[in-house]
C-alpha cells in the first residue's frame, strides 16, 4: 500500500521540477552567424564569402533571450566564420572558417558542449557551403576560394561528399557549378547552379537535386521566368521550399524571402512575407516548425542593423526581433536540437565501369513551337555533346531516333552532357547545352526533348531497348570539372 501512494507523490514533484514558476521555461538554444557591425573585407580579391563573412565573423551558441555578451564563441581564433550546420543529434555544429584572411576556406565542427573547433576540411581549393547527409557524411562545395568578377573559365565549384577520415568524392559535375547545398527530408540534396541568360550581365540561378551519390541529377525549380539570383535555400514546413531572392549587390545576400511548394515546384515562386518590405538574408526553419528568419531592422539612432525574428509560417510581419545588438549583425541562425534523419539511399553506381546509359522515351514530345507556327518537324537522330575545360562544346557521337521517339545510347561518366535533335537533313530542330551527366553505371532516362512538365510517359516498352545500344565512349580531351581538390 505505501508503495502505491509514493507514485503519484514522485509524480508531483516532477510536474512542479518542470513548471517552476507556473509554466515551462522558454529557452532557444540557436548557433548563430554574426558579423561585425563595423566590418573590413577579408582579402584585396574578395571571393563571395569574404562579403558575405568579413573579417571577425564569428559563430556563436547560446540561449537568445540573453544579450550577444552571453552567447559562447564557437568559432574563437578564426579570422571568420559563417554558414552553421547541426547535426541530427544536435551534438555537434558544423560551419565554414577561415583560419587567417589569406587563407582558403575550409569546414569546421565543434561540440556544442565546449571544447573548441577542429577542422574536417584541409583542400588546396578550400571548402565551403556544409551539409549533412542521414549517414552523418559531410557534403561541401568546393573550389571556395573563386574571386568576385573571375573570367567564367575558372574552374566552377561541385558538390563533394567526405567521410570521416577519407578523401572527398566529387557528386555533381555541373559546367554552371554546384553550392548552397541542403538535404531535403527525401535524401535527395538540394543545391543551387547558375546558368547565363543571354547577355553576361543576366544571369540565372536555378534549384537542381541529385542524390547522395551524384546519380539522377534532375532540375527541381527557377529554371524559367525571370533571372534570379538566389541564396540559401531550406526546407520549410508545409512542403515549402525557401530562398532568399538576393536583390543587395553588396554586404549581406539579402533580398526577399520566397519559396515554391515541392509539389509544384516549377509554378512560380511566391513571398513568405507578403506584406514584408525589410531585406532578408536568411530563412530557417525552427525546431517547432516555425521560421527564424534574419532581416534588416530600422534601430532607435535612425540607422540599420540585422536583427533575429521568430515567426509562424502564417506570419504577415516580422513583429519584435528576438534578438538585436547594435554591435552585431545576425546574418544566420539555426536551432540547436535533434531533427529527423532525412531518409537513406542505396548507391546505383557501379565503380568498376567508365560509362552509364541514357534512354530518352520519344524526343518528339516536346513543347517547342517553331515561330512560324508550322508543325514540329520529326527528330530523325539525335546529336550527344560533351563540354571541355575551356568552356567549348564538342560533338560526342549521333543515334538513330526509332519510330516511336525513343533512342538510347552508352555514354562516358562524369561529364557534362547535352543534345540535338535533328530533322531528315541534318538540320538542330532542338537543342540542350551540356547540363545533364550519368555517373559510373548509371542508367538514367527522361521523357522527351523539352517535354511538358509534371506528365506521366505512356506505359509501354520503347523500341530503344530492344535495339543494340550505341556506344558513344570517345573520352573528351579534358575534364571540365575538379576531380579531386584533396591537398
Amino acid at each position: 500500500m505505501n508503495r502505491l501512494r509514493a507514485v503519484p507523490i514522485l509524480l508531483c514533484a516532477v510536474s512542479l521540477t518542470l513548471r517552476a514558476d507556473g509554466a515551462p521555461p522558454d529557452r532557444r538554444l540557436l548557433t548563430l552567424t554574426q558579423v561585425p557591425a563595423a566590418a573590413a573585407t577579408n582579402a584585396a580579391r574578395p571571393d563571395r564569402h569574404d562579403l558575405l563573412y568579413p573579417i571577425g565573423s564569428r559563430i556563436v551558441i547560446g540561449d537568445v533571450s540573453s544579450k550577444s555578451e552571453g552567447l559562447r564563441i564557437l568559432s574563437a581564433g578564426l579570422s571568420a566564420a559563417g554558414n552553421p550546420v547541426v547535426s541530427f543529434d544536435g551534438k555537434t555544429v558544423y560551419f565554414m572558417g577561415k583560419s587567417s584572411p589569406s587563407n582558403p576556406w575550409q569546414i569546421y565542427k565543434a561540440s556544442v558542449s565546449g571544447g573548441g573547433w577542429v577542422a574536417v576540411t584541409s583542400l588546396t581549393a578550400g571548402a565551403m557551403d556544409p551539409a549533412l547527409l542521414p549517414g552523418g557524411e559531410l557534403v561541401f562545395a568546393s573550389p571556395a576560394n573563386r574571386a568576385e568578377g573571375e573570367p567564367k573559365t575558372a574552374t566552377p565549384p561541385q558538390l563533394f561528399a567526405q567521410t570521416t577520415g577519407e578523401k572527398p568524392r566529387q557528386l555533381t559535375f555541373a559546367p554552371g557549378g554546384a553550392r548552397s547545398p541542403t538535404v531535403l527530408a527525401d535524401g535527395r540534396i538540394l543545391f543551387v547552379s547558375t546558368a547565363e541568360n543571354g547577355p553576361s550581365s543576366s544571369v540565372r540561378q536555378s534549384l537542381y537535386t541529385v542524390n547522395n551519390d551524384g546519380t539522377e541529377f534532375a532540375a527541381f525549380a527557377l529554371q524559367h521566368g525571370p533571372a534570379v539570383q538566389i541564396d540559401r535555400p531550406r526546407e520549410l514546413v508545409n512542403g515549402r521550399i525557401g530562398f532568399v531572392a538576393i536583390n543587395s549587390p553588396s554586404g549581406p545576400a539579402a533580398g526577399a524571402a520566397q519559396y515554391v511548394q515541392s509539389a509544384r515546384p516549377f509554378a512560380p515562386q511566391a513571398p513568405v512575407l507578403p506584406d514584408v518590405a525589410a531585406r532578408i538574408c536568411s530563412i530557417q526553419p525552427d525546431a517547432d516548425g516555425n521560421l527564424l528568419i534574419c532581416a534588416e531592422h530600422p534601430t532607435a539612432a535612425g540607422a540599420a542593423s540585422w536583427c533575429l525574428f521568430g515567426l509562424s509560417p502564417l506570419a504577415h510581419a516580422l513583429g519584435n526581433p528576438l534578438l538585436c545588438d547594435s554591435a552585431w549583425n545576425t546574418v544566420e541562425a539555426v536551432p540547436v536540437t535533434p531533427t529527423r534523419r532525412p531518409m537513406g539511399r542505396i548507391t546505383t553506381m557501379d565503380p568498376s565501369r567508365k560509362t552509364g546509359q541514357i534512354l530518352c522515351l520519344n524526343a518528339n514530345d516536346t513543347t517547342y513551337r517553331p515561330t512560324d507556327g508550322q508543325s514540329i518537324p520529326t527528330a530523325i537522330r539525335m546529336r550527344v555533346l560533351v563540354a571541355t575545360a575551356n568552356g567549348s562544346v564538342r560533338p560526342l557521337g549521333e543515334v538513330q531516333v526509332q519510330a516511336d521517339g525513343s533512342f538510347m545510347a552508352e555514354v562516358p561518366a562524369d561529364v557534362p552532357l547535352g543534345f540535338e535533335a535533328l530533322d531528315s537533313q541534318g538540320q538542330v530542330l532542338r537543342r540542350v547545352d551540356p547540363l545533364i551527366w550519368v555517373r559510373s553505371g548509371e542508367n538514367r532516362s527522361c521523357t522527351g526533348c523539352h517535354a511538358p512538365h509534371n506528365r506521366a510517359p505512356h506505359n509501354h516498352r520503347p523500341l530503344a531497348v530492344r535495339a543494340q545500344v550505341p556506344r558513344l565512349c570517345d573520352q573528351p580531351e579534358s575534364n571540365p570539372v575538379v576531380k579531386t581538390p584533396h591537398s
